[in-house]
């Protein structure tokens, strides 16, 4: 009798061992995985760095430390890189950069301090990433616009392509933009190094991306003092 448990219970493990690995099989060939993006790090994750508070400006302190250019600029305690400036008429802009960061917090804020609105975007660069929030007078979030809506090719794929072709993030001649096309609907991503491609030397390379697929379409190589050499090393038929 016992032996015949044992048999039984032999006969129910492989039989299970047997549907698991077939299952493991299925899965490996039947289902399409997304790609997968690399992770940031904390300082570099932009959908982190702001919300949709309300924001106030210390008009006063402003005031009292700004240089005779009627600017402030600074490295907060944390190592932030803080750049404010502006007046009464046009209202007030503060840029920082977290320390290490290659994103940049831009906020507006109106005549009186209170925000007018606030973003984020690659430092050096233009162009917002992650939600942009508007506020009015009232101290009222009035808008959230997601600006990575019309952009299949994300923050994360545009640090991977610039690691793997040795573009320095974090060089002060480097920017990333990126924008739309209203136009012909046609989003676009442009990295701006110094440096070479394909063995070409440039003060200045600029490299545009198609936002939605990723494909190169233009490359430029500037040079000379008041950049009057340009190039155009590729462009998309």
């Amino acid at each position: 009798m016992k032996n015949l448990i044992y048999i039984i219970l032999l006969f129910l493990f492989f039989s299970c061992e047997g549907q698991n690995k077939k299952e493991s099989t299925q899965d490996k060939s039947n289902i399409l995985h997304p790609i997968k993006h690399s992770t940031m790090r904390t300082q570099n994750n932009y959908k982190n760095l702001i919300n949709d508070k309300v924001e106030y400006f210390d008009i006063k302190y402003f005031d009292n430390h700004k240089d005779e250019a009627e600017n402030l600029i600074y490295i907060d305690k944390f190592g932030a890189e803080i750049k404010i400036f502006g007046d009464k008429e046009s209202g007030y802009f503060n840029d920082t950069t977290p320390k290490n960061s290659l994103f940049t917090i831009h906020k507006e804020y109106n005549y009186k301090g209170v925000i007018r609105q606030k973003w984020v975007n690659f430092k050096n660069g233009i162009g917002a990433v992650g939600i942009k929030y508007e506020f009015d007078d009232s101290e009222k979030l009035i808008k959230q616009i997601d600006t990575d809506k019309d952009f299949k090719i994300t923050p994360d794929d545009i640090i991977n392509y610039c690691n793997k072709n040795n573009i320095d993030l974090h060089n002060e001649y480097t920017s990333i933009s990126r924008g739309v096309n209203d136009i012909i609907k046609k989003s676009t991503w442009e990295i701006e190094y110094r440096g070479k491609y394909d063995g070409k030397y440039g003060a200045s390379i600029i490299i545009e991306l198609d936002g939605n697929t990723g494909e190169l379409q233009k490359v430029t190589c500037i040079n000379g003092k008041h950049n009057d050499s340009v190039e155009i090393l590729y462009k998309k038929k």
